[in-house]
């Protein structure tokens, strides 16, 4: 969450705003993120719309809008409270302004910009990063800056193409003599800027290079920071943290060698994380992260249904006309493996996000260092499937036969088999298997006791007891261990 206070020097409210923050945000358990900007020139002020001092934003918006265009300009600034003016916004609207953002944050390092869809560049094919108009206007030449709708447009990181900007849809677009600075990813004549905030150029890193043989721009920037000093959406022609690009430049010059694996995209992500070891990266909550808990989410309900399949496989050949009374058993096997595997898949993602929470190393010295996402989505599909692969079965078949020993009897002359059959563990076989077997000729009844795990046959006098069972395997997948015989 970017929260700012926007003050010139010797404000008399300054410290009375910055109290009314960090009162709000105590109140509502909001640490950090507190910036303090100075609005030091007409210019400054012109360029961040500035309604006066003080003046508190979050994420970008003013918590007390002003109505009609804001020009610009260093005066002291007044609100209407209760009828009244007052040096301070009132308190209820800056508690909405930082609860709103809380229930939107994202975990970018700098201002959301929030989803939007992909788009490439109609020139070089590259897929463009979003930037927001604030960037454009701050740094096209003056003549086109009444040029730039409010919409957010796509910057082209290929080095090789002129393009800067373009928009969504490819109608138009802003190249690298439209602005008033020099694009450094793109230049390859000096100089070639990287920190647009504090300075540093790829000539800068070379020359501490060549002095001490070490390079300190990093840690620099990283301690500007954390001050609060940096305002990449203004000054640097990405709209984001330049350390990506600096991490790249200063690995390139320290072993005068490209970075491995740090592809354009990759540099002007906030961390500079190489694209090989993204995966792994204690802070890449991405696109990738995001695809592993849909596949997680979908391997879950595959596997509730395949646990429950026993149950619906029948009714669904039943309601296309196709005899299935068989079909429940044919699947059963499968029951016991597909919940177990939900189990484990439950298991193992709750589990892999406590190690990644509190066990792998964090980066905390810049400005993107965030811990996982919780798999809310995942564990909650993973949840409702083990509860249903389990429970569907009992509630569709909850009608079925009664449960307690069986009282099959043989007919005179006949035979009576008890078996085992521990594998029938879904009331939906118990239910409709027995009906199916028992309309085999030679067989006088057959009854399953689900609780027991036992199944009770009589068959017929003269009937093939051996030739019955080995069919009832084979076409029906029932099978179960001899434990009573009569005669």
């Amino acid at each position: 969450m970017k929260i700012e206070l926007l003050v010139f020097e010797g404000c008399p409210n300054t410290a009375a705003a910055l109290d009314l923050l960090r009162d709000c945000m105590e109140a509502l358990g909001i640490s950090g993120n507190l910036t303090e900007v100075q609005v030091d020139t007409p210019e400054l002020a012109k360029l961040l719309a500035f309604p006066g001092s003080p003046t508190l934003r979050v994420n970008d918006a003013d918590v007390d809008p002003v109505e009609g265009v804001v020009e610009g300009s260093l005066a002291c600034r007044t609100y209407l409270v209760e009828g009244r003016l007052q040096g301070l916004p009132e308190r209820a609207k800056v508690v909405d302004a930082l609860r709103a953002a809380q229930e939107a944050e994202s975990h970018a390092c700098c201002t959301p910009i929030g989803h939007q869809r992909d788009a490439v560049c109609p020139f070089s094919g590259t897929k463009g990063r979003p930037v927001k108009a604030l960037t454009l206007r701050a740094l096209l030449k003056p003549h086109l800056k009444d040029k730039v709708r409010d919409e957010v447009y796509r910057f082209c990181g290929d080095p090789s193409c002129e393009v800067v900007y373009f928009t969504a849809d490819g109608r138009e677009s802003f190249i690298k003599g439209d602005l008033a600075v020099r694009v450094g990813i793109k230049e390859r004549e000096t100089p070639r800027p990287l920190c647009y905030c504090f300075g540093h150029s790829v000539e800068s890193i070379q020359a501490e290079y060549a002095d001490s043989g070490a390079c300190t721009a990093v840690e620099a920037i990283r301690a500007q920071v954390k001050a609060g000093m940096c305002h990449c959406e203004i000054t640097n022609p990405g709209g984001a943290c330049c350390l990506g690009d600096v991490l790249k430049a200063v690995k390139e010059v320290g072993t005068e060698r490209p970075a491995a694996g740090l592809t354009d995209e990759g540099a002007h992500d906030c961390c500079g994380i190489p694209v090989a070891d993204h995966a792994k990266h204690p802070n890449a909550a991405s696109l990738e992260e995001d695809g592993a808990q849909r596949r997680t989410a979908w391997a879950a309900v595959g596997l509730g249904l395949l646990a429950s399949a026993c149950c619906w496989l029948p009714l669904a050949l039943a309601g296309v006309g196709v005899a299935g009374g068989a079909a429940g058993a044919r699947v059963a096997w499968i029951r016991p493996w597909a919940l177990g595997g939900l189990v484990l898949l439950l298991a193992g993602l709750v589990g892999w996000w406590t190690y990644r929470r509190f066990m792998t190393a964090k980066v905390t010295d810049d400005c993107c260092a965030v811990a996982p996402r919780f798999p809310v989505l995942p564990v909650v599909v993973l949840a409702i499937s083990l509860v249903g692969a389990w429970a569907t079965p009992r509630l569709v078949h909850s009608g079925g036969p009664p449960t307690g020993e069986a009282r099959a009897m043989a007919p005179a002359g006949g035979t009576l088999l008890v078996l085992s059959t521990p594998q029938f563990d879904c009331p939906s076989c118990a239910g409709t298997l027995p009906q199916t077997m028992a309309q085999t000729p030679g067989v006088a009844s057959v009854q399953m006791d689900f609780d027991a795990r036992k199944t009770r046959i009589a068959f017929q006098s003269g009937a093939d007891v051996e030739g019955i069972l080995a069919h009832w395997d084979h076409d029906l997948g029932f099978s179960g261990t001899v434990i009573q015989r009569q005669p």
